[in-house]
């Protein structure tokens, strides 16, 4: 919060870099771990899911889990305090399968908020494709909870000492009950492994040899920004985070865990109007307020109106997608590029209005109204996401390379503005140019620049098109394109897409995509 920022400032090359950027004589450091189509490949980090083949609306609703949640048979055996230093009431439980959940409840005020934030939350996550725990919306009996020979409980001073029926009942009474005196909770499945502690958003582990490229770059970790602001996930710190060691496979899977500041809930309480749009200690808020003498008033200082204690503070009209800032200052998020912006943006803007339906369905909201509201705001949010970062890059995708007519090759393309309906116009021109490229350059072989109406460019070959030349590995051709929704006046970025001869299937093959950015 204030040491790394002061040592980031006096990091000579990261600031030069960083003014190198504002007079356009640089540019910023792009994420290390992506391929040559700019998108992160599977790992234990990150798996492509929703955003790269569609999950359907049972997976979406289902989320990580695999199974049922706790066993709704027998008792549950409370085996251990909730360890984290976190404001949510909670107990860890062991089940007549044997597995272990913990159990989180919400605050008496806001029944639903916290639990809901957890469901919802970790839903659009999973479909993202970040590993986070399966969770669960349960009853909880408290007839039904009996205490461990061996569970243990942090008293007086967090010194441990044997839990007692008289612990559960001082948790249990903190929370909100039904008439019939059930209690509404959410079960978090311990994850399978050997815990090795939560990874840091900055650096890397010394102790496991597949870290091999800084966490502060890599793009699921710099694009989990544009994730974050969709759903104002603001407790973005490493305490939130666990790796799990596979003693069999020999490697760590890297966790999200704890969502419940997340949408409008901050753990017990709602979320305060500032969170989400400055840091706790914002030093260029700071600053601006002393300049200005108090005269400053920040936009979201405007008084909010709660619409409903299950949801909490959320809102999407004062949401900016650009200024948009977790509590506490994320080395990853400090190093997003618009290239990581953009990927990000692509996962967020592929949740359609059912999808976001579908998971908010699972928060188990009992006024339909909250959650209506919340996934209206969802939508916003998304729709404000997609409208900035799609202005600002070409936001072309879904490259295939075709056969066309003769010798000629067909390259189409999506247009994700046009297509998901954030262009300012939903007809848009493209202009583009193909170059044939060698080893040290680009030779004098140029298709000229022209227009094309559809996402379709024809690349042709033969008479009147490039010369096929002496295959060999060398052998590129790169195809700029621009695109322009006014007509031709004003002409987005470039993306351009290479495509490369295969000597074994002696054929030209899509190799790459570059953007302008």
């Amino acid at each position: 919060m204030i040491f790394y920022r002061i040592g980031q400032l006096f990091n000579l090359g990261r600031s030069i870099r960083t003014v190198g950027t504002w007079v356009g004589l640089a540019s910023p450091v792009e994420a290390q771990n992506v391929n040559n189509f700019d998108e992160v490949p599977d790992s234990t980090w990150f798996t492509n899911r929703h955003a790269f083949a569609r999950l359907s609306q049972d997976d979406l609703a289902r989320g990580a889990g695999i199974g049922e949640g706790p066993s709704p048979r027998g008792g549950w055996t409370a085996i251990s305090a909730k360890e984290s230093l976190g404001s949510t009431p909670g107990f860890v439980i062991r089940d007549e399968k044997d597995d272990v959940y913990l159990l989180k409840f919400d605050p008496p005020l806001h029944p639903e908020m916290t639990t809901a934030s957890e469901m919802i939350s970790s839903r659009f996550l999973y479909a993202a494709g970040y590993h986070v725990p399966e969770h669960y919306l349960v009853d909880v009996d408290p007839r039904r909870i009996v205490v461990g020979p061996t569970a243990k409980f942090r008293g007086r001073y967090h010194v441990p000492r044997p839990m007692t029926d008289d612990d559960i009942k001082a948790i249990l009474e903190r929370v909100p009950h039904r008439p019939d005196g059930t209690i509404r909770a959410m079960a978090s499945k311990f994850l399978p492994g050997i815990p090795k502690g939560p990874f840091l958003y900055v650096g890397q582990r010394p102790d496991d040899p597949n870290d091999r490229i800084r966490h502060e770059n890599r793009r699921e970790l710099r694009g989990l920004r544009i994730l974050a602001a969709f759903l104002n996930h603001t407790d973005t710190k490493a305490a939130n985070a666990l790796d799990m060691y596979d003693p069999e496979a020999k490697y760590l899977t890297h966790y999200l865990i704890d969502f419940s500041s997340t949408l409008g809930a901050d753990n017990a309480d709602p979320q305060l109007s500032r969170f989400g749009n400055e840091y706790f200690l914002d030093f260029g808020t700071v600053g601006r307020s002393m300049v200005a003498a108090g005269f400053y008033v920040k936009p979201w200082e405007v008084p909010l109106r709660m619409a409903f204690p299950a949801v909490g503070y959320f809102e999407s009209d004062y949401f900016d997608p650009e200024r948009w800032r977790p509590t506490y200052p994320n080395p990853a998020f400090l190093r997003t590029t618009l290239r990581d912006a953009y990927w990000g943006a692509k996962i967020v803007t592929s949740f359609t209005d059912d999808d976001i339906d579908t998971i908010v369905q699972t928060g188990g909201f009992t006024d339909p109204r909250a959650e209506r509201y919340v996934a209206a705001v969802l939508k916003a949010r998304r729709d404000k996401i997609g409208r900035y970062y799609f202005s600002l890059v070409n936001p072309l995708d879904h490259f295939e390379l075709m056969e066309g007519s003769g010798t000629d090759l067909v390259l189409t393309f999506e247009n994700l503005a046009v297509l998901r309906g954030y262009a300012p116009s939903p007809t848009a021109i493209y202009r583009y140019s193909v170059r044939r490229r060698v080893r040290f350059g680009v030779d004098s072989e140029v298709i000229p620049q022209q227009v094309v109406i559809q996402s379709r460019i024809t690349i042709p070959f033969g008479s009147g098109g490039l010369e096929a030349p002496a295959l060999s590995d060398d052998f590129f051709l790169s195809v700029e394109i621009q695109t322009s929704y006014d007509g031709g006046e004003r002409w987005s970025p470039r993306t351009s897409v290479y495509l490369r001869f295969d000597p074994l299937t002696k054929r030209l093959q899509l190799a790459g995509v570059d953007r302008e950015s």
